[in-house]
């Protein structure tokens, strides 16, 4: 028996938050025990004391390993995330549907002319230690990744607000953009109108008595030394964190919602790509989410004790290169390496009618869709002749060497890699086929774990912006709004460590069209320029999406009302979700 959630096609609205995805700073992600007033005190802190005894009913998840960054203002990873989402709360919040409602707020007003958003915020809302939740901790939250100092992802957020630019450049200590008209009232004043206002209104509530205690303007350093301890007002706290093996949550007695999230513990356990499938069919996860393989499917398919949700993913598996140091710096050789990586054959070998290719920087279900843009844009199908001409063209010819050189210097790539990883596992192979012998260009793979990766390209990219040429990551986009994606990805005020645009991409043409394209109010009218966008991006070849596919969250059947769709993922599904024995 197999259950389909219904992909619902609406407009919604939110903030990318990337990742590895990307993920929107909004939703409130997992878990974190009460880390009181002492962190050194906090299990979270020694996570190896104590083994985890469940108490009540439990489920298990399983995911790809936590970095163990559980901050809402610096969080990347998409598995860090979760722990956010579940630990956290934000004031308002999407349903299934995509309509917004009211979570940390229950209710709020829009000025008529777009620009002045007020909400008025629950009392007797607490953060797990008991402290109230109040308008001055939504101050604290957007002043924090604000401050000229801040040195996270998620500033865009804040950006469209009043007083940004001269707060954030250090040029006054006022931020008019959000104030705490009194205890239980925040008031958020925009710029200028934008249909991405209210989305950028949903930002975790930090407490400001815990992760703003040293906080004054201009330093914010402070902020990150409970990365690994969160306390929030969501429905979970985490208690224990165990690296590369699990984070433990249980359900938070002091949530508002007191008739929501009936589960009363989850273990996020890391699982191993190879192992598994074998993992849910035993019993030692109950969750898999976001599953394409398709042995895995079939698997699952055949197991009468496990339901499957499936829908068309908001995202994609993509390459990025380096545009800032090295030969991927040349358009003309990114264009080499896209038409010579046979994306069909990858994609019909591997997913096996589960996935399709795609040219463009979108998600397949974004409002920028529709047949006579895609029918309208570069192709770069197989072509090695053609890649090779490109090659030959501009310089790069096979030497002395057997590699493609040009004065003197050899065409060489370096390839960060995840070892253990099916998806590469068929990858490296085909480009050691088709760079390596096809085009000669001499590849280096260097294989690390998925949060050194993350360390090269994300946290510590400034520095390592010279150790490698191209890597494999996979995006997830939590909305339908095409901005976010392209924003984060490629205008160039995200280059930079702890930001999104990890390839370093810099095109004043795109930033300028990206800083229209936000303030435009009608999503017809926005169409055509975000169209003219993707279509920059993909001659320029700023990227390689390589697949875009359906996605499969399997679950054991003793889990009821778990409903999933491309924007609406495990984490939010666990609200209604119940555990029947």
């Amino acid at each position: 028996m197999r259950k389909r959630s219904l992909l619902v096609f609406l407009a919604l609205i939110l903030v990318l938050a990337m990742v590895v995805g990307c993920t929107q700073p909004a939703p409130a992600p997992a878990p974190s025990d009460d880390p009181a007033d002492d962190p050194a005190d906090d299990p979270a802190d020694d996570p190896a004391d104590d083994p985890v005894e469940p108490q009540g009913n439990i489920l298990t998840v399983g995911i790809v390993e936590p970095s163990g960054n559980f901050n809402p203002a610096y969080y990347s990873s998409a598995y860090d995330g979760y722990v956010v989402d579940l630990v956290f709360q934000t004031l308002i919040r999407r349903d299934f549907e995509g309509n917004y409602i009211g979570e940390a707020a229950h209710d709020w007003e829009i000025s008529e002319d777009g620009l002045t958003y007020t909400f008025h915020m629950r009392e007797g809302n607490v953060f797990s230690d008991g402290t109230p939740v109040t308008a001055h901790d939504v101050v604290f939250t957007y002043m924090l990744i604000s401050d000229p100092s801040y040195t996270g992802r998620y500033g865009s957020v804040a950006r469209l607000l009043e007083g940004y630019n001269e707060f954030a450049e250090g040029e006054t200590e006022e931020f008019p953009g959000v104030v705490a008209l009194d205890d239980y009232t925040v008031q958020f004043t925009f710029a200028s109108p934008s249909r991405l206002n209210i989305a950028n209104t949903t930002m975790h509530i930090m407490p400001k008595h815990y992760y703003g205690e040293t906080y004054e303007v201009g330093f914010t350093e402070g902020a990150m030394e409970n990365n690994a301890a969160p306390l929030g007002s969501g429905p979970y706290t985490m208690v224990q964190y165990q690296p590369a093996e699990f984070v433990y949550l249980v359900r938070n007695p002091l949530y508002v919602f007191e008739d929501e999230f009936a589960i009363e513990e989850l273990l996020l356990q890391v699982v191993e790509m190879t192992t598994e499938m074998n993992d849910l069919l035993t019993g030692k996860v109950d969750v898999l989410a976001g599953q394409i393989q398709p042995d895995n499917i079939r698997d699952a398919q055949a197991a009468p004790q496990i339901m499957l949700n499936e829908y068309q993913r908001s995202g994609y598996g993509y390459i990025k290169t380096n545009h800032e140091f090295g030969p991927t710096t040349e358009k003309e050789v990114r264009q080499a390496l896209y038409y010579s990586f046979n994306l069909d054959e990858f994609v019909e070998f591997y997913f096996q009618g589960f996935a399709s290719t795609q040219f463009h920087p979108f998600s397949q279900v974004s409002w920028v869709m529709d047949d006579e843009y895609l029918a309208s844009l570069p192709d770069y199908s197989f072509d090695m002749d053609k890649a090779k001409a490109i090659l030959d063209d501009a310089g790069w010819v096979v030497g002395s060497s057997g590699f493609r050189e040009r004065d003197g210097e050899v065409l060489e790539l370096f390839i960060l890699a995840m070892p253990d990883h099916d998806i590469l596992d068929t990858l490296i192979p085909m480009w050691e086929r088709d760079w390596g012998n096809g085009l000669n260009i001499k590849l280096n793979v260097a294989y690390e774990e998925f949060n050194s990766i993350l360390d090269t390209v994300i946290y510590s990219s400034d520095e390592r912006v010279e150790e490698w040429s191209m890597f494999f990551l996979a995006t997830t986009i939590n909305s339908f709004d095409p901005h976010g994606i392209v924003e984060s990805f490629f205008h160039s005020r995200n280059v930079g460590s702890g930001r999104n645009n990890t390839s370093r991409y810099s095109n004043p043409v795109i930033d300028q069209m990206l800083d229209e394209g936000e303030l435009i109010m009608d999503e017809d009218e926005a169409r055509p320029l975000y169209q003219e966008i993707g279509r920059i991006l993909t001659e320029d070849a700023a990227m390689m999406p390589v697949y875009a596919n359906t996605y499969f969250d399997f679950y054991h059947e003793r889990l009821t009302d778990f409903q999933t769709h491309g924007i609406y993922n495990w984490v939010a599904a666990i609200r209604d979700a119940r555990i029947v024995e």
